[in-house]
């Protein structure tokens, strides 16, 4: 008995601390980075080498229900939401299917019809689910309210890049390239960005919402948006007719400043429900909505500049 006694008691001791997995250095962080955006670009470039509009509308509406299932996921930590969520993804599932469905028509992308019809199906719906359960106070309007949002923020603003690819049904492809446009703009200040911030940022820019964005990176996200705008307007000015230099000066700093805002309201989310990225799609970018995140603010910008100047 004694000897049993001696020996230490395995279940009295403290279990060990889960040691915290190490971070991933900046240097692997860069290198996977790099890698996921050469290969999204390549498959961007593809699509517009191909110079078939389908095609460029098919990977838009696959990013577009992607980032949709990515959102309704960040709210599944309250279980009594499943049917709300599944009434945002599916308006998204019938938004995309009936865009494909109308184009294939050949009828009109004058597509503010749809976006209306998916907002009402979003707030009747939202509602009738309320009807089955009793009412949790505050909750059950953070229900509906987040529904309803879901489908405006990625659904209906995604939508406005398809607008844009048939903003001028009469010209094959001409909208896709103004879509490049759109895209290298917004994107090369996101890069800018991150590249000006990493290398030289110090003076944090609204660190309670992101506090890796720096006032050096935001300097950097306008030289990018500049870069990328004269490269294209330098490259393919006549793909891009009716945008010149004039348009395509103004539109950098306000589609970049657009680009900003919208990273920063995709920080605002994460952070409510508190967590790093919305996906591990992507590696060293995080999620669509990651990578999405300032299209969605700057689409309909960019839609509504071109409508306003040239219809």
């Amino acid at each position: 008995m004694g000897r049993l006694s001696s020996r230490p008691d395995r279940m009295s001791q403290p279990a060990a601390a889960a040691t915290p997995p190490t971070p991933p250095s900046k240097r692997r962080v860069f290198a996977s980075r790099l890698f996921s955006t050469l290969l999204l670009w390549a498959v961007l470039v593809f699509a517009f080498k191909s110079e078939r509009e389908w095609l460029v509308m098919v990977i838009t509406g696959l990013f577009g229900v992607a980032g949709a299932m990515e959102y309704y996921r960040l709210l599944r930590a309250d279980p009594q939401a499943r049917s709300f969520n599944m009434l945002g993804l599916l308006i998204c599932l019938g938004y995309w299917a009936t865009v494909a469905w109308w184009l294939h028509l050949g009828r009109s992308a004058d597509l503010m019809w749809l976006d209306l019809a998916a907002l009402t199906a979003s707030v009747h719906g939202s509602f009738l689910l309320c009807y089955r359960h009793q009412l949790e106070g505050v909750v059950t309007l953070q229900r509906i309210f987040s529904t309803v949002f879901g489908v405006v923020y990625t659904v209906i603003f995604f939508g406005f890049m398809v607008k844009v690819i048939y903003l001028y049904p009469d010209e094959p492809m001409k909208g896709s390239f103004l879509l490049l446009f759109l895209i290298m703009v917004t994107k090369f200040s996101d890069m800018g960005a991150y590249a000006v911030g990493v290398c030289f940022g110090k003076h944090k820019m609204i660190p309670h919402i992101s506090p890796a964005k720096s006032w050096e990176g935001f300097a950097g996200s306008f030289l990018g948006s500049f870069v990328a705008a004269v490269i294209l307007m330098a490259w393919i000015p006549e793909k891009l007719a009716p945008l010149n230099w004039l348009h395509a000066m103004v539109l950098a700093p306000v589609l970049c400043a657009t680009a900003v805002t919208g990273d920063l309201a995709e920080s605002v989310l994460k952070r409510c429900v508190a967590i790093k990225d919305s996906g591990h799609k992507l590696p060293g970018i995080g999620g669509i909505l990651d990578l999405t995140d300032s299209l969605l603010f700057t689409a309909p910008v960019f839609y509504f500049y071109l409508s306003a100047v040239w219809r």
